[in-house]
């Protein structure tokens, strides 16, 4: 079995791999360096500890090794030079978890899940002949078939509930049922219950290295379930627990990854983290598209925050219909993705934000960084997204824009809100163009229009004065006077300049 694939059904992170992820790899092992092991470090803490067991894990021949996080760059230059891969395991993950799943998926060998449960209890109920359930140990229904299949009303109690009821928990409690099930590697045929309408059923253990994951149980329909059906189900057990594993693992690793990716995008952990760590493309550029959910009915923190998980997960199945991976997570009410395709950035963004209102009845806007072509870089990137956002929420703009599209923009929003943190910075507030202002305000006049149409028409007195409905000698005498009894002088270009910013700043 491949590194990638035990890896991604144990949840595990890749921070190195010097041979390449389709590396075979063997059965895990605790602190002990044999050939294509896979080999968890418990209790290896230090630099210097890990240090010496990657050396001895090279020198063995062994795969991989699991660390708990943080690791060390240097740890990480002693995984390369022992040319042994390195994974990370979080910490709410304890290590013997970790061992049962590890040893799962070198037992039951490479597996793509089905896209869910549900999915699965179809393709049960369909191999197996009858109406399916998948439960956690405690009874809780997580999946059930719905092909038609003839079924009983204890069953659809159960469905009704999404759990089976106390009473049923006893009945199959005194029955034997559950002593069965929990310490039997084999089909339990649950046959005789005195209740109406009761149709027998099989039902089967789901494990994964000895932990019990759940159980699958089947209705008898209109044909016996025979020996061939057993060993359907037996067989369908070993499918359910893969699942259910690479479910588990699914959800350590959107934890992982969203804790990674924020701290990339805040710049707290760029060195630390690869890009293949993130799931994005290993070279080429990259980009951050930030997005806002906009809604009528959001007026409160914790709606926006709901919205934005909602559309980055959208996200994730959208670029997943491009065949590609993005890093996505949310942040406040905002949801990021970075891209590892720079060409599919605006393309995804376009897709995203015209299927966001039928599909999650929300209205979204897209910003877009620049380019970068290292995880420092993104730090900017997700700046320059978000201050592209800020210009177009709320707006009656477009709803995709990239930073090259409105940089200009953005500038003169970033001066604007350094003026505001910084007032003690008086040059942008004062000078000959507040003295117009205030003769304008107090006489009626129109200096300052004046002196916008001037600048706007790029010193074009006859496009100017037509702009302002005056001669184009009446805009000149103005001009002149501006200059005598203002001291502004709008042949120098500094004076512009300076003008121009607070045009548009103040």
């Amino acid at each position: 079995m491949s590194l990638r694939l035990v890896a991604e059904q144990a949840g595990l992170d890749v921070l190195a791999a010097p041979r390449g992820l389709d590396v075979e790899v063997g059965a895990p092992a605790i602190l002990d360096p044999s050939a294509g092991a896979v080999v968890l470090a418990v209790g290896v803490d230090t630099p210097s500890a890990r240090a010496d067991l990657l050396r001895a894990l090279g020198a063995a021949g062994a795969a991989a090794a699991v660390f708990r996080p943080p690791v060390e760059p240097g740890t990480l230059t002693e995984a390369e030079r022992a040319g042994v891969a390195l994974l990370t395991a979080d910490h709410t993950l304890s290590w013997g978890r970790l061992h049962t799943s590890l040893q799962a998926a070198s037992d039951l060998g490479p597996h793509e899940p089905l896209d869910d449960l549900f999915q699965l209890a179809d393709t049960v109920a369909a191999t197996v002949g009858g109406a399916t359930t998948i439960e956690d140990p405690h009874g809780r229904v997580l999946a059930y078939s719905n092909l038609g299949h003839p079924t009983d009303p204890p069953r659809r109690q159960v469905i009704l509930e999404r759990r089976v009821p106390g009473e049923w928990v006893r009945n199959l409690r005194d029955a034997g049922v559950f002593h069965r099930l929990w310490r039997s590697e084999e089909v339990v045929k649950v046959t005789v219950f005195d209740a109406p309408g009761y149709r027998p059923r099989l039902a089967v253990a789901v494990r994964a290295g000895g932990e019990p994951l759940g159980s699958v149980w089947v209705v008898e329909g209109e044909q016996p379930l025979g020996v061939e059906a057993e060993r359907a189900l037996r067989s369908a057990a070993d499918l359910v627990a893969l699942d259910l594993l690479s479910s588990r693992a699914v959800t350590h690793a959107r934890r992982r990854g969203d804790a990674a990716l924020l701290a990339v995008l805040d710049g707290r952990a760029a060195s630390l983290l690869t890009r293949e760590a993130l799931g994005i493309a290993p070279v080429g550029e990259m980009t951050v598209i930030a997005f806002a959910p906009e809604s009528p009915g959001m007026d409160g923190s914790a709606e926006e925050v709901a919205a934005a998980r909602r559309v980055a997960d959208f996200v994730t199945l959208t670029a997943a219909a491009y065949h590609r991976r993005v890093a996505c997570s949310a942040s406040g009410g905002r949801a990021y993705a970075l891209v590892g395709d720079v060409d599919l950035a605006r393309e995804l963004a376009g897709k995203v934000v015209d299927r966001a209102t039928a599909t999650l009845r929300l209205a979204v806007r897209a910003g877009i960084g620049a380019a970068v072509s290292d995880l420092a870089g993104v730090v900017a990137s997700r700046r320059e997204a978000d201050q592209v956002l800020d210009l177009l929420a709320g707006g009656t703009g477009p709803a995709v824009a990239g930073i090259d599209d409105v940089r200009a923009r953005v500038t003169i929003e970033g001066l604007r809100d350094l003026l505001r943190e910084h007032p003690e910075f008086h040059g942008l507030r004062e000078g000959g163009l507040t003295a117009l202002a205030a003769q304008d305000a107090e006489k009626g006049t129109s200096w300052v229009a004046t002196v916008r149409a001037y600048l706007d028409a790029f010193g074009d007195v006859t496009v100017a004065a037509d702009r302002v409905g005056v001669h184009p000698n009446t805009f000149r005498y103005r001009l002149k006077r501006i200059n005598e009894v203002f001291g502004l002088d709008l042949s120098d270009p500094d004076e512009r300049l300076v003008v121009t910013l607070q045009l548009r700043l103040t």
